[in-house]
């Protein structure tokens, strides 16, 4: 054997154990990945309404309607939360300009895509397009 081939052998070896080892040592330094914080709602005293499609407010009840469970749902963020406990992975989006501020709450898992309207908002008319 010749004088070097202790040495490549043993180079080989530090590469293959430093390949092996590098997945360990840099996924102990990355941060604890935290969980998304929950937008607070702004108002939960407010009268939410759902905004019908030619851009009336239409009562909850559509939605209680629909699915027994939400009879107790008065605004979008208890909405969601009730499609979190069914399992659902709901998205909450605030749309604050424009004359009617709004929020949409949608679960295409369950079939859900709904705007909701504040009631002091309902007696203004939607921009025309």
């Amino acid at each position: 054997m010749p004088p070097n081939a202790y040495c490549n052998r043993g180079r080989g070896f530090l590469v293959a154990a430093t390949l092996l080892a590098m997945p360990i040592v840099t996924q102990g330094a990355q941060p604890a990945k935290a969980p998304p914080a929950k937008a607070a709602p702004l108002d939960d005293k407010a009268v939410w309404f759902l905004a019908g499609r030619n851009g009336e407010c239409t009562s909850l009840s559509m939605l209680q309607n629909k699915v027994v469970e939400f009879k107790q749902v008065k605004s979008p963020y208890q909405l969601s939360d009730k499609l979190k406990a069914m399992g659902h992975k709901p998205e909450i989006k605030e749309f604050k300009a424009g004359v009617r501020p709004a929020v949409e709450v949608r679960a295409p898992s369950a079939g859900i895509h709904v705007m909701f309207i504040k009631q002091e908002h309902c007696d203004k008319r939607p921009a025309e397009k």
